[in-house]
């Protein structure tokens, strides 16, 4: 693990064509388009936004899963409008793309997730997700004896005053 500072300037910013919606990616690929964010394995991380009454169609690669999580809003996941909400985890079958409804009168901001489906048990504790339990007593351990390293003081601010 480690830290890469990615400030909301250098990820990739991609509209929907009406101008409903706006994808933030951070790392991996949404179409042919790529975040600056860098990974181990293949991921793809993005925030979307969508505005009230809008819909948002999302390219995604057929060889990866997908999660959306609700930061804000309210509205419906999938081809079938399955309803989700502020809280709510949206589990994507398999597909080659995403589709997000607004509903209401706020947008709905997701946190989009996915990467290839590895196949076996993942065992997490708190933050700490690794392949056995050996390991993550072991992320754990270190963790508490400060062997992780450090996050810089301004890293965690989400913009920057000018």
């Amino acid at each position: 693990p480690r830290y890469q500072h990615i400030t909301g300037e250098s990820q990739t910013l991609l509209r929907s064509a009406d101008s409903g919606s706006l994808v933030r990616l951070v790392a991996g690929d949404i179409g042919s388009h790529a975040g600056p964010g860098s990974t181990h394995t293949p991921i793809t991380m993005a925030h979307a936004t969508v505005l009230p009454g809008a819909q948002l169609v999302v390219p995604w690669r057929e060889d990866f899963n997908a999660l959306a999580y609700v930061m804000a809003g309210r509205g419906t996941v999938s081809a079938e409008r399955r309803p989700i909400e502020l809280g709510q985890l949206a589990v994507f079958g398999a597909g080659n793309s995403l589709t997000l409804t607004a509903e209401g009168t706020e947008a709905l901001d997701v946190l989009l997730l996915g990467g290839r489906p590895i196949g076996e048990p993942v065992p997490a504790y708190g933050p700490f997700v690794m392949n056995n339990r050996d390991e993550l007593l072991q992320a754990f351990e270190d963790f508490q004896a400060g062997r992780l390293g450090t996050i810089p003081a301004d890293g965690i601010q989400p913009f920057r005053m000018s």
